[in-house]
């Protein structure tokens, strides 16, 4: 995963390896998961996602958004301080 945390928002990228992994972890898994396998990049502000670009844009864009959400946080959970706008919105 790469990130890039700034004073107002977050860019969060997600390799099909990540995803895969998140969906199919030990004792957590997302079963019939739709980002598992697929590249994710997620642009946060304070006041919620602003961009979302599964697989560079190609094919189906619109993903379940309780499994978006689950995978960026359990990401970010440890790398985002918890003083920054987007903490609220993105983990918590």
């Amino acid at each position: 995963m790469k990130t890039s945390i700034y004073e107002n928002g977050v860019t969060v990228w997600l390799s099909a390896r990540e995803t895969y992994a998140w969906a199919h972890r030990r004792g957590a898994s997302w079963p019939c998961s739709f980002l598992a396998g697929r590249r994710v990049v997620a642009q946060f502000d304070a006041d919620g996602l602003w961009d979302l670009d599964i697989d560079g844009g190609r094919g189906d864009q619109d993903c379940p958004s309780d499994e978006l959400s689950a995978c960026i946080a359990d990401y970010l959970a440890d790398r985002l301080p918890k003083d920054h706008p987007c903490y609220d919105v993105v983990v918590g």
